[in-house]
Formats: structure tokens, sequence, C-alpha cells
């Protein structure tokens, strides 16, 4: 059956005996590889140098010579205003160091890569060097990744501390508010102020009190009865109050009984002219 097949298909003999370059292995491992991209490979020494420093990181005083340009205000961590930081509890205040700490070695590494662009620009300026001019372009867009790397941590630092301050004031973690060297700009107690009058603002509109426009058995203020839907008084059903002169609002229909009151004649206290009480 196989004679058969190879028979009929004689070309499957060549393509089985055909060598695979190396060429056409990198092409199936880019269709068929990982999905992220990569490029050619670096040196060997370059590149265990990077996986160590990406992997196990290194010592703070290694990179503490590393100073910014002066004219580079943007280069240094940002830091949390007083009036928040003095709010928050050691939980908080802990991540808003860890995430300063964070900030501070995306800063030196800007102001490496800030050095190294000034000087490459130059040479490829003076001397023409196209291959040095195409480094710069490199050059720059990772500065413009540490910037946003940089900014995108700031804003995790506001993001953490805003479930921690009071929400009245969460409006100050919004991308409204500015973010300068402190984390909540520069203004940050008239931001409060503003916060505060616009929330007196929002009380006086809402202050009113929506009552139900009737309750059984309540009463309005001043010890008025409420009205019914038609202006008429509720009715209560059979009356526990005292009535004097023994009148009864709740008797039953048809066993009413109607109290004369005694004429003043026929008073036993009543001494009228003409009128004597006999003696026994």
């Amino acid at each position: 059956m196989l004679l058969s097949l190879l028979w009929f298909c004689p070309s499957a003999i060549e393509y089985k005996s055909a060598p695979i370059s190396r060429c056409d292995l990198h092409l199936a491992a880019k269709s068929f590889g990982p999905t992220h991209d990569v490029s050619e490979d670096v040196d060997k020494d370059m590149a265990g140098m990077v996986n160590h420093l990406f992997t196990n990181g290194m010592w703070a005083v290694d990179y503490k010579i590393n100073k910014r340009p002066t004219n580079c205000q943007a280069l240094s961590p940002v830091e949390c205003n007083v009036q928040v930081l003095d709010a928050l509890n050691s939980e908080a205040r802990k991540s808003d160091f860890r995430l300063k700490e964070v900030s501070k070695d995306i800063v030196k590494a800007a102001s490496i890569v800030v050095k190294s662009l000034t000087i490459l620009d130059c040479v490829a300026n003076d001397e023409g060097h196209s291959v040095v001019a195409q480094e710069v372009a490199r050059l720059n867009g990772a500065l413009a990744l540490l910037g946003n790397t940089n900014f995108r941590n700031n804003w995790t630092q506001r993001h953490i501390i805003k479930r921690e301050i009071n929400q009245k004031y969460a409006h100050l973690c919004s991308s409204k508010v500015p973010m300068t060297q402190l984390l909540f700009g520069d203004d940050i107690s008239q931001c409060a102020k503003q916060i505060e009058e616009a929330e007196k603002l929002r009380s006086m509109f809402s202050s009113k009190k929506h009552h139900p426009f009737w309750t059984f058995g309540s009463r309005q203020p001043g010890g008025v009865r409420p009205r019914g839907f038609f202006g008429k008084t509720p009715f209560r059903g059979s009356s526990s109050r005292y009535h004097p002169y023994g009148q009864h609002r709740g008797s039953p229909r048809g066993n009413s009984q109607h109290t004369t009151p005694r004429p003043a004649s026929m008073s036993i206290n009543s001494r009228g002219r003409g009128h004597s009480i006999p003696r026994h």
C-alpha cells in the first residue's frame, strides 16, 4: 500500500530526502513560534548582563552617581503632598514609598539616556553619520517609553492613595488635576477649597426634604391634622378622646342617645324664686 502511494506520488520521496535549510527553519519558527516579536541576537556578554539585571536588579550605590541635568526638573521623583501624606495610614505610606523608589530608578535611567542622546546627536549632525542618526532615533523612542512609564507609575500612586483618603476629595486624583513635582499639584489647598464650596452648593440645592403627601395617623408640623387627597380630614374611626357633656362621636348609627341637658329649674342646687325644697 505504501509503495503504491509512492508510485502515484513520486515527489514524496524527493521531499523526504530534500535537506531543510536554516532559513526555512527560521521562517517556520516565525510562523508557528511564540507570538511576541524578537530581533536578532546581541553579543553573548551583553545578553547575560541584561538578563541578570532585569532578573536580579542592582545595588543602589551602583547608580547614585548618575545625576540629572539642571534644566530637566521632571527627571526627579514626584513627591506626595504633605497634606495628603499626613492623612494616610502606615500601609498607604509604605506603598507610596515603594512607588517613589521605582520612580527614582526610572528617572535615573532617563538621565543616562538624555546625556547619551545629547552626545550622539552632536556626532550625527557634525559628522553626518547616518548610523549614529538612526541610533539617536532609537534612543529617543526609549526615552519616550521611560517618560510614559514614570507617568503611569505616578498615576498608580494616585490610584492607591485615592482609596485611603476621604472620598469627598477623590476629585484630587482625577486627570483634571495637573501633576507637577508634587503628586496632587501645587495648588492642593485651593483645589480642596473649591471642592468644599461645590459640596456646600450641592447640599443647599438638595437640602429640601420631600415628605409624603399624606400618611395615616400622622400630623403636619404645628399640630395641624393632615388633609386627604381632596382636602377632607381623613376618617379616624371611633375616637377615644374625651368629649365633654357626654357627647360620643363614635356611637353606632341607630342607637345614638342624645342627652338633653337638665333645665335650670330642675337643678338640685338651684334656689329659684318661688321654689322651695320640702323638708322631711
